[in-house]
């Protein structure tokens, strides 16, 4: 069947609430990556899919059909950890390392962010030189020499990067079908065989309650499984930021801190921990906790971040003393109490003001802006207390008004809320 005939058939069954055939996903797919099928028909197709929900074996049919548009990659000895997005996440920059350190190879394909604040990418790319544009030939070999190497998304499943393009136009965002079929695909044409799913919630994540976020880590793992990925997930807390650090250098510089054993928050370090510890159970390796800490105490962690920046072109020392914005002021408690919770969605739309993420596509990012967050939930206030300090002159004032609305502030003592809820 041509893909024009393809189409149409999609969009009539799909609208009655039809299955489509894995055959017929596979046209759609192939006629919409070599512009056969166009937007407004592919539009139509994603907002009736939208309405009319997708089968488990449809959704597989479509992961497949979009992993399998560009070139793929086979790393079976690797693993990977995906995380669903969330403010101040730094977990790639740091339990990474730690797991290449102790021994497992790892090759992550990561894109730039929308939104808040940038993705790995941007975030590495705020360290002088340093370059996620690298060869086929030197992915693969850094990744046997060095033991890690973490290139951009690219032309990798080139099907999924146009459909979530038309996706974040079109309001077809928020389906859990495109959602899972959007993340694994781009997980099988990386090709790594072991990977963890963090799966964020709260008010700084896509998914809002524990129960919507079990659904979606359920089917990325379900969808894994059968297209041979040793998959597993955790369900993580994004109603605060995590560690203190939002924005490009100043997460690299957090995560720097972090490697280097010296202090970070504790939502942040028990995270990263439980990360690395896991991804060493998927690889079958005995005391993963003891692993991780051999390699952080060392200094094995660091020296291999150290490794790995240079190995793409980055300036290794430049790390220790990383640029960021001179435009430095800081926010106020308004009164005495204690931090119930500083809100990750406004704390997110802060950073943004401040130029750390993208509003669209081609947005210019300012590496050296964002926020430090200086009190966590649970912290004791008193009125004038410096709560965060924010970097960048772009709209200052705004962001100031967002960190205020952030702080929510209790007359009684408030427990810190757990980082890990749920693993599966």
């Amino acid at each position: 069947m041509g893909s024009g005939n393809a189409i149409l058939d999609a969009i009539e069954t799909k609208k009655f609430g039809g299955e489509l055939s894995d055959g017929l996903i596979r046209d759609v797919v192939e006629g919409y990556t070599t512009g056969e099928v166009h937007d407004y028909q592919m539009a139509s197709l994603l907002m009736a899919i939208f309405i009319q929900g997708m089968g488990y074996g449809e959704t597989l049919a479509l992961t497949r059909a979009m992993a399998e548009s560009g070139k793929t990659y086979s790393f079976p000895e690797s693993v990977d950890k995906h995380s669903t997005g969330g403010v101040g996440d730094k977990v790639s920059l740091t339990a990474l390392p730690i797991v290449a350190a102790c021994g497992v190879p790892v090759a992550k394909l990561s894109g730039r962010g929308l939104g808040a604040t940038g993705g790995t990418v941007d975030k590495l790319e705020s360290i002088p030189g340093f370059s996620c544009s690298l060869s086929e030939e030197q992915f693969m070999s850094q990744v046997d020499e060095v033991g890690l190497a973490i290139i951009e998304a690219g032309d990798l499943a080139p099907a999924d990067k146009e459909i979530y393009a038309l996706r974040d136009t079109t309001g077809t965002v928020d389906s859990l079908p495109l959602i899972s079929s959007s993340i694994v695909s781009k997980k099988v044409a990386t090709g790594a065989g072991h990977l963890l799913y963090d799966v964020k919630r709260g008010s700084g994540a896509f998914m809002k309650t524990t129960e919507e976020a079990r659904e979606l880590a359920d089917l990325l793992v379900r969808l894994s499984e059968d297209l041979g990925i040793d998959a597993s997930a955790l369900i993580t807390d994004m109603d605060n930021p995590l560690g203190s650090a939002i924005g490009n250098a100043l997460e690299v510089r957090e995560s720097v801190l972090l490697l280097k054993n010296e202090p970070v928050p504790d939502d942040l370090a028990s995270k990263v921990n439980h990360v690395a510890t896991r991804l060493l159970e998927l690889k079958g390796i005995p005391e993963g906790a003891t692993a991780v800490e051999n390699a952080l105490s060392s200094g094995a962690a660091y020296e291999k971040f150290r490794e790995f920046v240079s190995a793409q072109g980055g300036d290794a020392d430049a790390l220790e003393d990383l640029p960021v914005s001179a435009e430095v002021s800081e926010v106020k408690s308004p009164r005495d109490g204690y931090v119930a919770r500083f809100g990750a969605s406004d704390i997110g739309s802060a950073a943004l003001a401040l130029g750390a993420g993208r509003k669209r596509k081609d947005d210019r990012i300012d590496p050296g802006s964002g926020i430090e967050i200086l009190v966590k939930p649970g912290d004791p206030l008193r009125e004038g207390q410096p709560v965060a300090r924010l970097y960048g002159e772009r709209e200052a004032e705004r962001a100031e008004r967002l960190v205020l609305k952030a702080l929510e502030i209790s007359d009684e003592p408030v427990e810190s809320p757990p980082v890990i809820l749920d693993s599966l």
